[in-house]
């Protein structure tokens, strides 16, 4: 069958799961031997026909895929905030630097590939920031104090 542009071989069946009842299972590869990559699905509509089911997994797939990287590089999953105000903010923030990583990272790499190259120039600009500061004649103890002042303000309170 052809959803969009890509051709999938398909093999579809109803069946009952006692853990999940009646559902409609579709295996689906991108060779017609079977080889290769291939998706198994399962869904509770079994009056869907495949080739729905899966147009709608792949309209899915970058949902899953934003929530897959925003947990395991961005810290979507990590707030501590009780105030639905400041979780909205603070997913708001993860999305944005999503969005702003999947801009620099296509087509060729990863969002964790893509926040590796950002911590690394972040602590780059760090070092060589510091290193002009010293140079500058400051004092290790003020430039220290200038880059953790937040750290002190919150330990103060």
């Amino acid at each position: 069958m052809t959803v969009g542009k890509t051709t999938y071989w398909t093999f579809t069946l109803v069946v009952r799961i006692p853990s999940l009842g009646k559902v409609r299972l579709i295996i689906s590869s991108e060779k017609a031997d079977l080889t290769g990559t291939y998706a198994v699905l399962v869904t509770n509509r079994v009056d869907w026909t495949a080739p729905r089911v899966i147009a709608t997994y792949l309209l899915r797939w970058p949902i899953e895929t934003l929530y897959q990287d925003g947990k395991e590089h961005l810290g979507l999953d990590e707030h501590r905030m009780r105030d639905a105000e400041a979780i909205q903010k603070h997913w708001c923030l993860v999305f944005v630097a999503y969005s702003l990583l999947h801009l620099d990272c296509l087509p060729i790499k990863t969002i964790g590939e893509a926040c590796r190259q950002q911590a690394q120039a972040l602590i780059e600009t760090l070092i060589l920031q510091t290193h002009a500061r010293l140079q500058q004649g400051q004092q290790a103890q003020d430039v220290f104090a200038l880059l953790f002042a937040k750290q002190q303000v919150i330990a103060a309170t």
